[in-house]
Parts: C-alpha cells; sequence; structure tokens
C-alpha cells in the first residue's frame, strides 16, 4: 500500500474519520460492529504510522452536531452532540499532531475549511477510514471524487454497523471511482 500522492502530484493526506466514542466504544450511542472496530483501529494505525514517515499529511474529522438539532438528534440517538464525552475522539487511536475538522453531516466537505486546507497544501490524493462505511465514508469519498480528488479507501480500516453493509458501501465506492485498497499490502 502506498499511502504517498500518485506520481506527479504534490501531496497526499490520510483523512481519519470519526473515531469518536458514540461509535467505536460498544457504550457509544451508535456503535459500529464491535468485530470490526480491533481490525479497523490497528489498520488505522499502521496507515497513520506509514504516512507519517511517508510525509503525507494527518487529517481527522469528527462529528459535532449541534445540541439544538433535537429531530436529527433523536434518529442519531444524541450521539457525537458537540462537547460531549462521546464526541471525544477514541483513546484507542493516537493522532498527535493531526489537524482537525469538524463536520456536521455526514460528507467531511460539509465543512468548506477543509477543502480550502487541502488545496492550499497541494493535496490532490486522499486516503480515507474511519466510520461508517455507509455514510461518512462513502459521502467524503463520493464529495471528494467529485471535486477532482483521488482517493482511495482503506478497506480494513472501515467499520460500519454491520459486515454486509461494510461490504455493500465497499463495493459500491468501486464503482464510482474510488480505489478500495488493503493498508497491509
Amino acid at each position: 500500500m502506498s499511502l504517498q500522492a500518485t506520481p506527479g502530484s504534490d501531496q497526499g493526506a490520510i483523512l481519519l474519520i470519526d473515531f469518536q466514542r458514540d461509535f467505536v466504544e460498544p457504550t457509544g450511542r451508535m456503535p459500529a460492529a464491535q468485530n470490526q472496530i480491533p481490525a479497523a483501529l490497528a489498520a488505522a494505525s499502521r496507515a497513520l504510522a506509514r504516512a507519517k514517515i511517508n510525509g503525507d499529511l494527518v487529517v481527522t474529522i469528527g462529528n459535532e452536531y449541534n445540541r439544538r438539532d433535537y429531530l436529527r438528534n433523536l434518529l442519531r440517538r444524541h450521539a457525537a452532540i458537540a462537547g460531549s464525552d462521546g464526541a471525544r475522539w477514541s483513546e484507542r487511536l493516537e493522532v498527535d499532531g493531526a489537524h482537525y475538522f469538524s463536520k456536521w453531516a455526514s460528507s467531511a466537505f460539509v465543512n468548506p475549511e477543509l477543502d480550502a486546507w487541502l488545496r492550499a497544501h497541494g493535496v490532490t490524493t486522499l486516503t480515507l477510514c474511519g466510520l461508517m462505511a455507509r455514510a461518512c465514508i462513502t459521502a467524503t469519498a463520493e464529495e471528494a471524487l467529485a471535486k477532482g480528488y483521488d482517493v482511495q479507501i482503506l478497506e480494513d480500516a472501515v467499520a460500519c454497523y454491520s459486515d454486509a453493509s461494510r461490504k455493500r458501501a465497499l463495493a459500491h465506492l468501486k464503482t464510482q471511482g474510488a480505489r478500495v485498497i488493503s493498508a497491509t499490502t
């Protein structure tokens, strides 16, 4: 696996998406399938270490939902409310020195500062990992592709609510033009 930008490009970045307590921990408000979490965390940790060695930028993305968005919060089981314990980054994935961008919808690009920052740093290739494969990973990948980024998904570093939904999301992303690769190759 190469986390470096593709030939001819200037910079790559790894986006670690929603490794937050409410999604990672079994006691969280909307946890991913717990059989997927240890492997996803281990693969993300390896990819993060490799990205740092390769000189890729490291970006963390986290949900920070508005406490007053009552209906959506009810549907989300009040997960990742801005300032809540569940919105905090999981201690199971060390991300010291990473750049952080908040989001309040599935796609990380809902925050316009992310795209501006990536472009200001010459990023053309994005490597995505995190949660949830069928929601935030898919939405972020599709918007990144629409914005002209080269996108690769680390299949062993993503998790979802079930094995079937994870598998369907990864298959869908392949059809959209994302490269689905392993963090271990």
